[in-house]
């Protein structure tokens, strides 16, 4: 009988964060999917959150999560791409980033991949291009600070070495591990 192999949060975050640093952002997704679903589950205490779960934790965080990882990406509605609306039916008008993100984490998890209709860019902006949505690189950075910063995930850990960026600030993710205020004091010191 094998054992079932227990990943932590930490873990995904350093793999998320090895992938980024490797420039695999679309492969980084998929890790960081799952420390967000690990995160809820840490949080409600519920194995497997169902997505509207994951979707709350998403709109609680989505100002630390466009702060980091998309400053200049807001659109406040996309005209979604035929192979999306196809993927996801509800998904038939326009629709903001805070649903697009929520949409794209719940997808990801569900398939195990990022699905086919969303690749990342390399503009810090949303993009329709060839039936795709391109996602702005910086949401896989944004995404991995909404489980960092979370204080459930506070006793987790990583390679010392491996840093992120929140603005103008390089930090060492082990030491940021649970530690919200810190995340809260960058935002305040840049946005007033």
């Amino acid at each position: 009988m094998d054992a079932q192999v227990i990943v932590s949060v930490g873990q995904l975050v350093q793999e998320a964060i090895e992938l980024m640093n490797q420039g695999l952002y679309d492969h980084a997704f998929v890790p960081t999917a799952k420390a967000i679903s690990e995160t809820v589950a840490k949080d409600s205490g519920d194995p497997v959150p169902p997505a509207a779960s994951i979707e709350k934790f998403l709109r609680s965080n989505f100002h630390l999560i466009t702060f980091m990882g998309m400053p200049r990406a807001l659109p406040l509605a996309l005209n979604i791409p035929f192979g999306l609306k196809r993927l996801v039916p509800q998904f038939n008008v326009h629709h903001g980033a805070q649903e697009i993100i929520a949409l794209i984490v719940t997808e990801t998890l569900k398939f195990g991949r990022l699905p086919a209709v969303f690749e990342l860019g390399s503009s810090g902006a949303f993009e329709i291009k060839g039936g795709k949505l391109l996602l702005p690189s910086g949401i896989v950075c944004g995404l991995l600070g909404s489980v960092i910063f979370h204080p459930v995930n506070a006793g987790e850990s990583i390679d010392d070495e491996l840093w992120i960026s929140i603005s103008d600030f390089k930090m060492f993710v082990s030491e940021l591990f649970g530690r919200k205020d810190l995340a809260e004091r960058i935002m305040k010191f840049y946005l007033g």
